[in-house]
């Protein structure tokens, strides 16, 4: 008769064992998936390094996984956008320039790159915006970029 008791609790034990390790697994997930701002600045200066070395592809795939880290990272999509902007993939640039303005609209060198993104793509009228806006927000140099635009 011990011998089914003993076996009883064992399994009862178990039971809640088993119960709590996958509460604390879950608990555990949980907190990994949520934002996590060093790692995602950690990931930025990565992708920084692989863009210095002209390593665009890779560098967008870190300030990739850094913004799946912290989605509202400016820095990552600015960064992205610059490297999309060194292969010539224009269009998807602008769209991470735009994505870096809407979390930080103060960004002067988002406006400034875009610009001349917009510049490269023959939107004389969009780039001549973005760098006034540069401009206005204190960006350095944009004197030089406005002169080519018509004076209103």
């Amino acid at each position: 008769m011990s011998i089914l008791i003993f076996i009883f609790n064992f399994a009862v034990l178990k039971k809640k064992t088993m119960r709590n390790v996958v509460l604390i697994s879950l608990l555990l997930l949980l907190g990994a998936c949520g934002p996590n701002p060093e790692k995602s600045d950690k990931l930025v200066e990565e992708g920084l390094m692989l863009a210095f070395y002209a390593k665009y592809d890779e560098a967008i795939e870190k300030y990739t996984e850094a913004i799946e880290y912290n989605p509202d990272n400016f820095e990552a999509y600015y960064s992205r956008g610059n490297a999309k902007a060194s292969i010539r993939r224009y269009e998807e640039a602008i769209k991470d320039y735009t994505k870096a303005i809407e979390i930080n609209p103060g960004y002067a060198d988002a406006y400034a790159n875009r610009g001349q993104v917009k510049f490269y793509m023959n939107d004389h009228d969009g780039a001549c915006k973005d760098w006034q806006k540069a401009f206005d927000l204190g960006k350095p140099n944009m004197d030089d970029k406005l002169l080519e635009c018509p004076k209103e």
